[in-house]
């Protein structure tokens, strides 16, 4: 035997971490969690295998750690195995990045709170650092894998299938929904190829994020849901189908929805889903998988995680314990399980009781009866009873008289046993089933019995004290005779006598009845049968004629509600039917809020205010033409008779055509006059202008003012600005403007922008620059230290702030070296070699030494429009404070020369002057 070598060992147990693209991003992602983030994003380019990066706002890698981050078994979150048993992070073995960085090429960058700037690293397949240099990304840490599967090419040759690329791109959106599930607070970006495959935002708390994941509709059937108990201690909280919920609506074929965690971590347990399935479903082997989240939590003592090495399996100490506790949860929503097969499936419950649940002497015997007489009763009426084959909906009746049995005899330690259980039923009623009883197995001795009854028998049942009053034989059995003939017990609730199986033999109609309807037919012959159409009903349309034309009938509120929300009920789920979208839209109106469901009555009411008024005008209309009409004289009236006949002999004649003038004409006389404007309601203010100019000298007389002596008034709410005094004169101020120029401001000084790198780099020459003198430029700009190969890389702020990623790499001799752009922004269109030219033009013609003078043309645009996006999401309405720190930050950073938005409008809008002088507030209302 020999042994193996440390890099053969490194890859084989790599391999087993990382087998796949999900396996790389989950492990990166759990990282991120454990590092507390916020904020992650996962970007791939080519599935994956080209580019994984995971980027994240948490605390970051301590310089003094960063050695060592790669190297396998280092780690920061335990010391010994013992510190499994208070477990609290989702990774432990420290050797996720180890395990990445034998199987691909691994760069990492971090930065923690105390540091300065951040510094990229990039280790070799040992996990070693073999580079370092600093970088402009913010707080927290960023992992790129390149070129995954490199040395494995089986691996990578199983993703050149595209189906299974995608496949993978499902599993790793299916991962992130869990955390999105789980973590509310945190915000996830997923992009495959420059394109967002799916994102989620920060929300407040469990619901909100399950209806970022799975969209309002499926959430709008779900029930909240929180267990407790202390013995073990076991908490379970989460999301469940509603109870007679249509399951084929809150499930789906694959179980991408069904969420199961174990102390928030998303895990795969083969016994809680079916368990979960079978309450859900009421079938443990439907292919279906309901959608719901459930997060069990229990102490990390009683819980193995290093079962698998995707830690997606895990073994539970009081497994048994959980499964109760699950199952009791799900039977306090859904209820008891039913039964599989009458009798046999209640033996089977009863049977799995616990042994103390049915034990003689536990309870004081009940007419000489303890439960062990009660049970052995009841077993011989069961042989006693003749055999009748029942079908599959008959009721159990023995196990119904069974459990009347145990609640009449008060077993204490049955009750409490029962509770334990969570199968235990909540019915206490007799159910008898009179209709699937199938005749023709019957007896007719048992129908005789059944109707004729001895007076003595009855006597006897009604002289009996006891609510359970048998008729017993000689060894104190109940007779199978008196069993079949219903006299064996009596209901305790209402004293009457308990028949299990009552028989209805049909009778014949009587022959006076028939003789009554024969002569009923007979002496009404005209009357036809009430189900017979005599006549057609008139209809309900969805349109109402009105004037002659037809015009659409006012929807109801519920009406209205359901046209706008089908099209985002069919958006969210374009598969579903015309039940389920009909399903829920009623939801969705049954959860509607107050507020809402008052828009649309309102909505509902206006339509049928609009709807009757169009009635009235046309029946004004309709009384107007009829009153209109004049009564014909005699003359007009033979004439218009020689007329008729005159075209009756002569035929039909068609209309002339009207000429233009006619018909222009009959246009313009048909049409209404123009509505006229609503005139604008007015309302008197009591306003003093003496009192106006006090106050306004009061405050301009105050301390704390702006620059150039701006102070403000107070704010206009109909356009969002404030009214300023500067002076004596009286300026509207839009504080929106003024915040687009800081933020412009601030972003061409400091903003970086973030440079992605070619797949290819750009060689520069001094013909691609436009001359040697161009060239000359970069080279004397500032140079960051030089690498293990002898690159060197440029570390001039006016480049790396402009997106540009430039290398000077050696030549195959000492004095020849490449300048080759190694990276470029991709946040801009057509962002390339021209920009970097107009840089290079500003520094060698105008000296420029600062980012801002450098900036190309491209990029001020880009920012211009990042600074407008950045203002509009700013509150509508600021407060008083705001926009005084508004003022303040405009005078030191902008002075007084700029006094406009990047767009050129003015911050300040001269309103008017404040008079000083009774006379000139006379003159001012007078010009007014």
């Amino acid at each position: 035997m020999k042994q193996l070598s440390a890099e053969t060992v490194r890859l084989l147990s790599s391999s087993q971490v990382v087998t796949s693209v999900v396996s790389v991003v989950k492990e990166l992602i759990e990282n991120s969690l454990d590092a507390d983030s916020t904020s992650i994003d996962v970007k791939l380019e080519n599935y994956g295998l080209d580019r994984i990066e995971v980027r994240d706002n948490g605390s970051g890698i301590k310089a003094e750690d960063t050695a060592v981050m790669g190297v396998k078994h280092y780690t920061s979150k335990i010391s010994s195995h013992d510190d499994l048993m208070q477990l609290e992070t989702y990774g432990f073995r420290g050797e996720a990045l180890g395990s990445i960085c034998a199987v691909s090429e691994v760069v990492v960058t971090t930065k923690t709170s105390e540091d300065d700037f951040s510094t990229q690293y990039t280790l070799n397949p040992t996990g070693h650092v073999v580079s370092q240099k600093p970088s402009h990304l913010g707080q927290g840490t960023t992992v790129c894998a390149l070129k995954l599967f490199k040395n494995l090419p089986v691996r990578r040759q199983f993703y050149s299938n595209t189906k299974k690329c995608k496949e993978e791109l499902k599993k790793i959106q299916d991962l992130l929904m869990a955390y999105a599930v789980v973590k509310p607070e945190l915000r996830i970006t997923f992009t495959h190829n420059k394109v967002v495959v799916w994102q989620k935002a920060r929300v407040s708390d469990h619901r909100a994020a399950l209806m970022a994941v799975i969209g309002a509709a499926a959430t709008a059937n779900m029930l909240p849901l929180h267990h407790r108990q202390e013995h073990p201690e076991i908490s379970i909280e989460g999301f469940f189908p509603k109870p007679n919920t249509d399951y084929a609506s809150s499930s789906s074929s694959n179980p991408d929805r069904t969420f199961i965690f174990v102390n928030s971590r998303p895990v795969h347990h083969k016994d809680i889903m079916k368990l979960v399935k079978q309450f859900c479903s009421g079938d443990s082997s439907c292919r279906r998988y309901p959608t719901l989240v459930m997060n069990i939590t229990v102490p990390a003592s009683t819980v193995d995680v290093n079962l698998t090495p995707d830690k997606t399996q895990v073994m539970l100490q009081n497994k048994e314990a959980v499964l109760a506790a699950v199952e009791s949860m799900l039977v306090s929503l859904y209820g008891p399980l039913p039964t599989a097969e009458g009798c046999a499936g209640h033996n089977a419950n009863v049977d799995a009781l616990p042994s103390g649940a049915l034990q003689t002497g536990l309870g004081p015997p009940v007419n000489g009866m303890t439960m062990n007489d009660a049970e052995h009763t009841v077993s011989s009426h069961r042989a006693a009873l003749p055999q009748v084959p029942l079908d599959s909906s008959d009721v159990d009746l023995f196990g119904a008289i069974e459990q009347t049995l145990a609640k009449t005899c008060g077993d204490p330690a049955s009750n409490t046993s029962l509770n334990q259980t969570s199968s235990s039923s909540s019915s206490e009623d007799w159910i008898i089933n009179k209709s699937s009883f199938d005749m023709s197995h019957v007896d007719s001795s048992l129908v005789d019995d059944d109707f004729l009854s001895t007076r003595d028998d009855r006597e006897g049942l009604e002289g009996s004290a006891d609510p359970l009053a048998v008729t017993p034989r000689t060894d104190g059995s109940i007779s199978a005779e008196s069993w079949s003939a219903g006299r064996a017990l009596r209901d305790p609730v209402t004293g009457g006598r308990l028949e299990p199986v009552k028989l209805h033999v049909p009778t014949k109609p009587s022959e006076n009845v028939e003789r009554e309807v024969v002569e009923r037919c007979r002496s009404s012959p005209s009357k036809k049968p009430s189900n017979v159409i005599v006549a057609r009903m008139p209809k309900l349309t969805a349109f109402e004629l009105i004037g002659s034309r037809a015009v659409s009938q006012p929807l109801s509120a519920r009406a209205l509600f359901e046209r706008d929300s089908r099209a985002s009920i069919l958006l969210e789920d374009p598969g579903a039917s015309l039940q389920d979208v009909t399903t829920a839209v009623k939801q969705r109106w049954e959860s509607l809020g107050e507020e809402d469901r008052t828009k649309y009555e309102d909505k509902a009411k206006k339509a049928v205010d609009n709807c009757n008024l169009r009635r009235s005008r046309a029946e004004q209309g309709e009384l107007q033409a009829r009153d209109g009409k004049r009564p014909q004289s005699a003359a007009a009236a033979t004439a218009a008779m020689a007329g008729c006949s005159a075209s009756k002999t002569q035929g039909l004649k068609r209309k002339a055509p009207l000429s233009n003038q006619q018909i222009l004409d009959k246009l313009f006389s048909s049409q209404s006059a123009k509505k006229s404007a609503p005139a604008k309601v007015s309302k008197p203010l009591p306003f003093c202008l003496a009192a106006l100019r006090r106050r306004l000298h009061l405050l301009s007389s105050q301390s704390g003012a702006a620059p150039r002596g701006l102070r403000l008034v107070n704010r206009l709410a109909s356009h969002s600005a404030w009214v300023v005094l500067c002076g004596r004169e009286l300026e509207l101020l839009n504080p929106f403007r003024v915040e687009e120029a800081l933020l412009f401001k601030r972003l061409l000084e400091n903003n970086i922008l973030p440079a992605a790198g070619l797949q290819t780099p750009i060689q520069l020459t001094d013909g691609l620059l436009g001359g040697s003198e161009y060239m000359d430029v970069l080279h004397s700009m500032r140079k960051g230290p030089p690498e293990l190969s002898g690159a060197i890389f440029f570390s001039d702020p006016r480049l790396v702030a402009n997106g540009f990623q430039i290398r000077v790499s050696p030549g195959s001799s000492s004095t020849e070296r490449h300048v080759e752009v190694t990276g470029m922004a991709d946040c801009m269109p057509f962002f390339g070699i021209t920009d970097l030219k107009e840089i290079l033009t500003a520094v060698k013609d105008r000296d420029a030494r600062s980012v801002k003078q450098c900036r190309p043309l491209k990029a001020t645009r880009y920012l211009e429009g990042e600074a407008v996006r950045m203002v509009r999401q700013l509150p509508i309405n600021p407060s008083r404070d705001d926009v005084q720190d508004t003022l303040g930050r405009m005078g030191e950073q902008l002075g007084e020369q700029s006094q406009t938005c990047i767009h050129g409008l003015p911050f300040f809008h001269f309103l008017t002057k404040v008079p000083e002088t009774d006379e000139e507030a006379a003159m001012t209302l007078s010009n007014k």
